[in-house]
């Protein structure tokens, strides 16, 4: 497979998931079951009041401004983790209409890097789909998140949900996505867990997108992990979900197999909760198309679980194993594609990833 494909396969494969789990991400199992059937929900509900669309959550949004932010900082020669503060607050600006501050005007207006699509003026990245409150409330404060400026103690998903772009352009490279998606999550989330379960994710996804397979890529992961203080939450649940995994037998899958397995590591609302799940379904699930169904349907955080393991499932598959149904009815398909074909093409042509 091409790193275009996998490219295209985390971007999509994380909206797809999105919009699957966006409709069940507030019910229970038995309301699954009641609204959709004794399978759980299979397919992307579309909108009437949307052109008939399946419509993507925050999280999706937080991918793209993550994507965003990283072709900025090409574009302008600047560090990374200023790009993406930048499309961050991109984002913060459009979902909440606050003037934007002395300096940071000129950020909601056309950059070098969109010659083809301008972020700041899609309209879907302008609605409001349950936008995550940490992230609201840090970036409405003036002073920046960092490792020695921390602005709360959240542990929230939202800080490893949007990591991918990170991997995708650390390609390879998994200590510097480590790195950089520590610097990221910080920007929101101050807890240990938050920023050390984002850093994980995008190291999963760079080694990856090198090819590399699951389970060795996870002994990777675990292996910075264990390097650092404060990351004990995140490594044991890591660690469960290889071992709920291994635990599995073989065999035909039945409805609802993995309801236990995926309760037992919680319920995706926070970052090391969110990836634990991901990577279980993505372990235990041979099909990948299944692994993003199975980390839809439970009584959590549907959404996040299922654009982590789409993202995932994405990048080890590219985009064969999403039916062309789906992608036909995402929202934003178009421009999320797009995204992910240029941050691919800008990462061919960059090639330093550990600015």
């Amino acid at each position: 497979m091409t790193d275009a494909a996998r490219f295209r396969g985390a971007f999509l494969g994380a909206a797809c998931g999105d919009a699957l789990g966006y409709p069940i991400e507030k019910l229970s199992v038995s309301r699954i079951v009641h609204h959709y059937g004794p399978f759980g929900l299979r397919t992307m509900v579309r909108k009437k009041d949307n052109h008939r669309l399946a419509i993507v959550s925050d999280d999706t949004q937080m991918i793209l401004a993550t994507a965003d932010g990283l072709l900025w900082s090409a574009a302008k020669d600047l560090d990374l983790s200023e790009g993406i503060y930048r499309g961050y607050m991109r984002w913060f600006y459009s979902q909440t209409g606050v003037e934007p501050r002395r300096g940071q005007r000129t950020w909601m207006r056309r950059q070098p890097h969109e010659k083809d699509f301008c972020l700041a003026r899609e309209k879907f990245m302008h609605v409001s789909r349950n936008p995550g409150h940490t992230c609201l409330t840090s970036l409405a404060n003036e002073s920046r998140g960092t490792l020695k400026n921390k602005l709360n103690n959240s542990k929230g998903s939202g800080a490893v949900t949007r990591v991918a772009p990170i991997g995708l352009f650390c390609t390879g490279n998994g200590p510097a996505a480590f790195e950089l998606g520590i610097r990221s999550a910080v920007l929101t989330h101050s807890s240990p867990t938050a920023y050390y379960a984002a850093g994980a994710g995008a190291a999963l996804i760079a080694w990856l997108a090198s090819g590399l397979s699951l389970p060795k890529s996870l002994e990777r992961v675990l292996q910075l992990l264990h390097q650092e203080n404060g990351a004990d939450e995140v490594v044991t649940s890591l660690e469960a979900a290889v071992g709920q995994a291994e635990s599995r037998p073989a065999g035909k899958e039945i409805p609802w197999s993995h309801l236990d397995s995926i309760r037992s590591l919680g319920t995706g609302s926070t970052a090391n909760e969110a990836l634990a799940i991901a990577v279980y379904c993505a372990l235990a699930i041979d099909d990948p198309f299944d692994a993003v169904i199975v980390s839809a349907n439970h009584d959590g955080a549907s959404d996040t679980t299922a654009t982590m393991c789409g993202a995932v499932e994405g990048t080890r598959f590219g985009t064969k194993f999403i039916p062309q149904s789906w992608l036909d009815c995402l929202e934003a398909g178009p421009v999320i594609q797009a995204v992910a074909d240029k941050l691919y093409e800008t990462y061919r042509e960059n090639g330093n990833t550990s600015k």
